[in-house]
C-alpha cells in the first residue's frame, strides 16, 4: 500500500533513516567534464536545500512539484508510449535505463512494466540519487528490487554495447550540452530495434532560431537561484543552466542523423470538442489511433492532453 504524504513524512526520523550515506546498491560512473564543472554542483545543492526544506516542516508537494503533482500526467505519458509500441508489437522486453532521472519518478513508472526486468535511474547529482530518490520510491511503491540507482552522466554510460531494451527521457535531453552526443550514446547502448521514450519540451516549426534563443535568455527569478546555489543579483538565464530549446523538426532531425526512426506526439484538446472527449477515454483512443497510422507511414500524430509545448517522442533504433 502506497504511504500517504502526511503518514510518510510526518515523523522527522522516518525521513532521516531513508537518507542513506554510502548505500551498497548505488553506483558511481565516471562523469564527463560539463557535468562536474557546470550542472552537478547546481543540483547537488538543490538537492541539499530541499531536504532542508522538508526536515523543517514545508509541504513535501511543494517543495518536490514534478515528482508529485506532476507524477499522474507524466506517468499517462510514458505509459501511452509504452501502449504506442504494444500495440505495434515493437519488442521492449529487459533492461531499461532512465536518462537524468532526477527525483526518480520515470525510473519508479518503468519498475512496474512487466516487460522491464531492470532499470537504471541514473542521474549526475548524488544528493537526488542518495537523499530523494528513495522518498519518490516509497511515495510511489516503486519494484525497487528492479532499479539501480546510479550517480552518472547521461553522454557517458557504463552499460556495454546494444545491451538495453528501452531507454527513457522525462524532460533531461533539452539539457543535453550536444544532444548529437546523447542520442549517439542511446544508440550504442540499444538493441536493435530498441526504443527511447522521450517527454520533453519541443516548438512548433514556425519558431525562428532567434525566437528560441530569446526564451534562453529569460532570467532565473531568487527563489531558483537560491535553489542552485546562485548568488542573489547575479545575473542566471535558463541558456546558464544548460537548457536547450529545438522546435519539432530540430528534434526529428537529431533523432533521425544518429540511426532512429521516430514518432511524434502533439497534446490538442479542442475545446469545441471537449465535452464530448472528457466522456470518453480519449487519450488511450488517439494513442490506439496513433499505432494504426503509424502502421501506414504517418509519423507525427496528436493526442488528447493539455500541454502544447511537451512532445511524446517514440523512437526506435534502426
Amino acid at each position: 500500500m502506497v504511504k500517504s504524504i502526511p503518514d510518510f513524512y510526518k515523523d522527522k526520523g522516518k525521513l532521516e533513516a531513508n537518507m542513506e550515506s554510502n548505500p551498497s546498491d548505488v553506483l558511481y560512473w565516471k562523469l564527463t567534464e560539463w557535468a562536474l564543472e557546470e550542472a552537478k554542483s547546481g543540483m547537488d545543492n538543490r538537492a541539499k536545500i530541499e531536504e532542508e526544506r522538508i526536515l523543517s516542516g514545508e509541504n513535501v508537494e511543494i517543495v518536490h512539484t514534478q515528482a508529485l503533482r506532476d507524477f499522474e500526467y507524466i506517468k499517462q505519458l510514458i505509459i501511452g508510449g509504452v501502449n504506442f509500441l504494444r500495440l505495434k508489437k515493437i519488442e521492449f522486453q529487459g533492461i531499461a535505463a532512465d536518462l537524468g532521472s532526477g527525483t526518480g519518478m520515470g525510473a519508479t513508472i518503468l519498475s512496474k512494466l512487466p516487460e522491464i526486468e531492470k532499470v537504471f535511474a541514473i542521474e549526475y547529482s548524488e544528493q537526488f540519487v542518495l537523499r530523494i530518490m528513495p522518498e519518490v520510491f516509497i511515495r510511489f511503491d516503486a519494484d525497487r528490487g528492479k532499479i539501480v540507482r546510479v550517480v552518472g552522466d547521461f553522454n557517458s554510460l557504463e552499460i556495454e554495447n546494444n545491451s538495453l531494451s528501452l531507454i527513457l527521457d522525462v524532460d533531461s535531453f533539452h539539457h543535453s550540452e550536444d544532444l548529437n552526443i546523447s542520442l549517439k550514446e542511446c544508440n550504442r547502448v540499444l538493441k536493435p530495434g530498441g526504443v527511447i521514450i522521450s517527454v520533453d519540451r519541443a516548438w512548433p516549426d514556425k519558431y525562428t532560431r532567434k525566437e528560441l534563443d530569446e526564451k534562453l535568455n529569460v532570467e532565473f527569478n531568487d527563489h531558483v537561484k537560491k535553489l542552485y546555489g546562485i548568488p542573489e543579483g547575479q545575473k542566471f538565464t535558463r541558456g546558464d543552466f544548460g537548457e536547450h530549446e529545438y522546435t519539432i523538426k530540430e528534434w526529428v532531425k537529431h533523432y533521425q542523423q544518429n540511426n532512429f526512426q521516430v514518432d511524434v506526439f502533439s497534446q490538442i484538446h479542442p475545446p469545441a470538442l471537449n465535452s464530448i472527449f472528457l466522456k470518453i477515454p480519449a487519450f488511450e483512443f488517439s494513442i490506439k489511433l496513433a499505432a494504426v497510422l503509424s502502421k501506414l507511414g504517418f509519423a507525427k500524430h496528436l493526442i488528447y492532453g493539455f500541454n502544447p509545448t511537451r512532445k511524446l517522442f517514440v523512437a526506435q533504433k534502426k
